[in-house]
């Protein structure tokens, strides 16, 4: 029945309420309690907006100086953001069934109440949101939850959290992330070229005598984009470990060049046939197999140039009476490029979206729309 007041890191009172109830824990189970002493851990009900890095206090008591709150460690902020949206591609609907803004915003603001490093924006139109995470892993558990909830989603390419130069005007900051490597010596080379190529800098490089090495670098937090996803599995043979956290936000670094080719893009809609598929594989790398539902925008290859290219995957042989001696070519189809959602997220380009649904996950152009 006590009032209490939640207040901030810096002081400032964020909510208040009357506890309800008092929950303890014993081994595995929660126990209600009347009250709580000091250095007891329990849970309280009744007070708004309690969360983490919040300190719980007694309006009286406290003189002319008023309430203070408890020291604690700082949560890093966010560096990376997406924009998010209600999934609205011609084959929306077809495998989730929560498909409306409303009910994602609803749900997005309730997973913010609990996944602290989480921030939400207003996004640039009415019906998007703009989510800022601790990266594309980060960002991308949450995705991969909602749509394993049956939610429908479209989601734009990540982007570091950029803030201006209180310094320097018309100049921006860019998160730098703290970079650890422990890999073996023989695939360090190729680690350390390619996070360098990422405007990464090396801080320390160490030795042991089995033959391991730790590599410190500082690296921008849009560095690491696309290389923890499973480049950098490839470059130390599953023989490293990866991890970072964020340093400081330092001036722009310059853009970053990842390499990526154009798309190949599907031009009709319908049922992909292998019949089509066989000659367009000198194009490119193909992210379909035949026998998928594929739509006009939607990308379905990497090319092998930098231009786009749009094609027809859909094409089917005609059937005809006419009898040929020759038997036909055996189709021959290379296994199409499977992506994770955090390789997509990290793949997808400026003018692109990923499609998130329940039954699989898309690339697609910004244009490729529902007709209404």
């Amino acid at each position: 029945g006590d009032v209490l007041w939640a207040l901030d890191a810096e002081g400032q009172k964020v909510g208040e309420g009357k506890v309800k109830k008092i929950f303890a824990r014993k081994g595995l189970e929660r126990i209600e309690k009347d009250a709580a002493g000091a250095g007891e851990i329990v849970s309280v009900a009744g007070v708004k907006n309690a969360g983490v890095n919040v300190t719980l206090v007694q309006m009286e008591g406290w003189g002319e100086e008023g309430p203070k709150p408890l020291p604690s460690t700082p949560i890093d902020p966010p560096t990376i953001s997406i924009h998010v949206q209600a999934n609205d591609s011609p084959l929306a609907g077809t495998s989730g069934t929560k498909l409306t803004s409303q009910l994602i915003r609803e749900r997005i603001y309730k997973e913010a109440e609990t996944n602290v490093a989480l921030r939400i924006l207003p996004g640039p139109t009415s019906e998007s949101l703009e989510l800022r995470g601790r990266g594309v892993l980060h960002l991308g558990v949450l995705l991969e939850t909602l749509r394993r909830e049956g939610f429908e989603l479209a989601v734009g390419p990540p982007k570091a959290v950029m803030i201006p130069d209180p310094d320097a005007e018309g100049r921006m900051l860019e998160p730098i992330e703290e970079c650890t490597v422990l890999v073996r010596e023989e695939y360090a080379g190729a680690v350390v070229q390619k996070l360098t190529i990422r405007k990464g800098e090396m801080v320390s490089y160490e030795t042991d005598e089995e033959g391991w090495v730790k590599v410190v670098m500082d690296i921008p937090a849009r560095g690491l984009i696309g290389y923890m996803a499973g480049e950098f599995g490839n470059d130390v043979h599953g023989q490293g470990t990866i991890n970072h956290i964020f340093k400081a936000y330092m001036p722009y670094r310059g853009a970053i060049d990842t390499g990526r080719n154009g798309a190949l893009i599907s031009m009709a809609a319908g049922e992909t046939s292998g019949y089509a598929l066989a000659p367009l594989q000198a194009r490119g790398t193909m992210f379909v197999g035949p026998g998928e539902q594929v739509y006009p925008g939607m990308i379905i290859g990497e090319s092998s140039k930098p231009l786009d290219l749009h094609l027809n995957p859909c094409v089917k042989k005609q059937l005809t009476n006419i009898r040929s001696v020759i038997a036909d070519d055996k189709i021959v189809l290379s296994p199409p490029r499977a992506m994770s959602l955090e390789e997509m997220l990290a793949y997808v380009g400026d003018d692109e979206l990923v499609e998130v649904t329940p039954g699989r996950v898309r690339l697609r152009k910004v244009g490729g729309k529902r007709r209404r």
